[in-house]
């Protein structure tokens, strides 16, 4: 199977980068932050990617399920060159816990998943867990995960 390169990036809120503290928004590259050498990460597999265009963009939850996919929540985000095919992304975390991945492939990368008159993604998309949904978005409980040390293996499987 052939992969994307590995990339390793995020902005975790609380997580000291060069001497301060990170917001959620922050988005640091990947040639400035590393999984190496961290005890917690996690190793998002992105599946169906079909293009080079745009970025995939993770979001990072935690263990709330009241604030699961709602606007603001993230704890992180992070945005990487798409490459089409499947990419295998680091993302290392500040401790060992619950967490969920939403993300999305920014075709246009105009910084936000694009939606349908009727509300619905317009943009390649997907949750960790692969967690079903059924004319509702997917429950906390289907696509959380617990990361217990470094590279805790996750699939997300882009669906248009």
């Amino acid at each position: 199977m052939k992969y994307g390169l590995l990339y390793t990036a995020v902005a975790v809120t609380g997580l000291l980068y060069a001497g301060q503290v990170l917001a959620a928004d922050d988005v640091v590259s990947a040639h400035d932050m590393s999984c190496d050498g961290r005890p917690y990460s996690i190793l998002v597999l992105v599946k169906n990617i079909k293009d080079n265009k745009g970025t995939i963009t993770i979001d990072l939850h935690g263990d709330n399920p009241e604030l699961f996919l709602k606007s603001g929540a993230k704890l992180a985000r992070l945005r990487v060159p798409a490459v089409a095919g499947e990419m295998k992304i680091c993302v290392p975390v500040e401790k060992a816990g619950v967490y969920a991945v939403a993300l999305y492939q920014d075709r246009d990368s105009d910084l936000k998943l694009n939606k349908t008159w009727v509300g619905l993604p317009d943009e390649p998309f997907g949750v960790s867990r692969d967690a079903p949904m059924r004319m509702a978005p997917p429950k906390h409980k289907d696509a959380a995960f617990e990361v217990n040390g470094p590279l805790t293996p996750v699939t997300v499987t882009l669906r248009n």
